[in-house]
C-alpha cells in the first residue's frame, strides 16, 4: 500500500487532504450520532458551507443518514470506517513511527491512533477503542485483570462488545482522589459488565494516615481484593503528567513541593516518577505494589496528547510496559524528545 500512497502524495496531493477530512468526517459522526450539522461544524472547526459539501457528498453513497434528529452512519459508513483505519495510518506515515518509537522506547508494541487529545477531546474514545480491540485480542477465561482509574482508561469499556468471558476485573489501586465517574472501581463495574465476568471493588478512603492505611488494610474483605489484585496477570493503565495528577487528587501543598524538587514528570498506578523512571514518590494508597508488575505478563499503557509526551517517555524508562496505546500527537513529540 505504501508505494502506492507515496504516488497518491506526489501526483495529488489534494486528494489525500480530501481523504484525512471524510475520515475525521465519518469518524466524528460515529462517536457524537445523531449530531446535526451545526454541532459537527463547531465540533470540527468546519465552515458549514465546506462541511455542507462533504455531507451531501458522503450521504450520495450512503455512508451517512441525514434525518431530522441528527446525522447518523449507514451500516455501509460504518464498514468503511473500519476498512479505512489501515489506510489512514499509512496515510499519516503512523505505521512508521510505531516501528521507530517501539525501537526508541524500548516497547513490545506501539499503537497510535490518528490525531491530538489536546486538541480534539474525542481522540480519546478512539484510544478507548484502540485498547478494547488489544483487550479482546488478549483476554482469555480465568485472566484477572487489574485497571486503574482516569478519564481516558474510562472510554474504554463503552467500546467493548458484550463478550462472555470467564474473568475478574479489580481496580489496580485502591480511592486516589479521582471523580466517581472516572474511579477504578466504577470502570471495573463496567468493564466486567461487557466482558461478561465478575468484579471486585477496592473501598479504600484516600489520604488516610500510613497508620489508619494498615488497619484498615487488615480487614478480610480487603486483603480478599488485594490478594486478587496481585495475583492479576493483566494490567491496564493511564499516565498522568506528575504535577497535573498530584493538584487534581488534592496532594498537600508540602507533597506539591516534593513532587517539583525531585523534578517529577509522571503519574502511574499510585506512583510517581523523574525523567528517567526513577520512582520520586508513592502515593498514600493500597493496591498494585511495583514488585507486583514483574510478575504480570501483560502491561498495556494508555495515554494521548502531545502534553504527555514527556509523561510517556518516563514511564516507558521504567521498562515495564509491553503495550503502549497512543494518539498522534503524543507520538510526533516523543520522537523529538527520543
Amino acid at each position: 500500500m505504501k508505494p502506492i500512497i507515496q504516488i497518491q502524495k506526489k501526483i495529488a496531493p489534494e486528494t489525500i487532504e480530501i481523504i484525512k477530512k471524510r475520515h475525521n468526517i465519518l469518524r466524528t459522526i460515529a462517536h457524537l450520532q445523531p449530531i446535526g450539522r451545526r454541532g459537527l461544524a463547531n465540533q470540527m472547526g468546519l465552515g458549514e458551507r465546506v462541511l455542507r459539501t462533504e455531507i451531501d457528498f458522503l450521504k450520495s453513497q450512503g455512508f451517512i443518514n441525514v434525518n431530522p434528529s441528527g446525522m447518523n452512519l449507514t451500516e455501509e459508513g460504518i464498514e468503511l470506517l473500519t476498512e479505512m483505519a489501515d489506510y489512514v495510518k499509512e496515510l499519516l506515515d503512523l505505521k512508521n513511527i510505531e516501528e521507530q518509537l517501539e525501537i526508541k522506547l524500548g516497547i513490545g508494541q506501539v499503537n497510535i491512533v490518528p490525531g491530538d487529545s489536546n486538541e480534539n477531546p474525542l481522540v480519546k474514545k478512539e484510544l478507548g477503542k484502540a485498547a478494547a480491540k488489544v483487550l479482546q485480542r488478549f483476554v482469555n477465561d480465568g485472566d484477572i485483570i487489574a485497571v486503574t482509574g482516569g478519564t481516558t482508561i474510562a472510554t474504554i469499556p463503552e467500546n467493548l462488545p458484550k463478550l462472555s468471558k470467564n474473568v475478574l476485573v479489580v481496580p489496580g489501586r485502591g480511592a486516589l482522589g479521582e471523580k466517581v465517574e472516572i474511579q477504578a472501581n466504577t470502570i471495573v463495574a463496567a468493564m466486567a459488565t461487557q466482558l461478561g465476568g465478575n468484579y471486585k471493588m477496592l473501598h479504600v478512603p484516600e489520604n488516610l494516615s500510613p497508620e489508619a492505611m494498615e488497619k484498615l488494610t487488615e480487614d478480610p474483605k480487603i486483603q480478599e481484593v488485594l490478594q486478587a489484585i496481585r495475583k492479576a496477570n493483566i494490567l491496564i493503565h493511564g499516565i498522568g503528567d506528575a504535577l497535573e495528577m498530584a493538584k487534581r487528587r488534592g496532594t498537600s501543598e508540602e507533597n506539591l513541593r516534593l513532587l517539583e524538587k525531585k523534578e517529577a514528570v509522571a503519574e502511574a498506578f499510585g506512583y510517581y516518577f523523574d525523567k528517567d523512571g526513577n520512582i520520586v514518590h508513592q502515593a498514600n494508597s493500597v493496591g498494585l505494589r511495583l514488585e507486583d508488575l514483574e510478575k504480570i505478563p501483560l502491561i498495556i499503557a494508555i495515554a494521548g496528547g502531545k502534553d504527555k509526551a514527556k509523561a510517556i517517555k518516563s514511564i516507558a524508562a521504567s521498562k515495564k510496559q509491553h503495550i503502549l496505546i497512543t494518539d498522534e500527537g503524543a507520538a510526533l513529540e516523543l520522537l523529538k524528545l527520543c
